[in-house]
């Protein structure tokens, strides 16, 4: 459902929206999210205190072929591991 694009309380400048869905779970989504989670020091759904990242699951992003997949503002990105999810963050730092 398009009711993700609907935030209910403030966000950070940067939302990473990780896909969990069956394909992206199958190739590494859930270590993503988990990784995300220690890195920000935050759990999904939650801001860090700096106000600069958000992490949330996404249901689908529809990237089932190049998954595991990220929304990162209105950009994706697909095949990623730890290593690339890291470069991508350093990047907005």
């Amino acid at each position: 459902s398009f009711y993700t694009m609907y935030n209910l309380k403030p966000v950070g400048k940067h939302v990473l929206k990780i896909c969990t869905n069956v394909a992206c779970a199958l190739r590494g989504a859930e270590g993503l999210v988990e990784h995300c989670e220690k890195k920000f020091k935050i759990k999904c759904g939650e801001t860090t205190q700096d106000r600069k990242f958000t992490l949330m699951e996404e249901e689908c992003l529809g990237a089932c072929g190049t998954a595991p997949a990220m929304m990162l503002g209105d950009d994706y990105h697909e095949n990623l591991d730890v290593k690339r999810m890291d470069q991508i963050i350093a990047g907005l730092e």
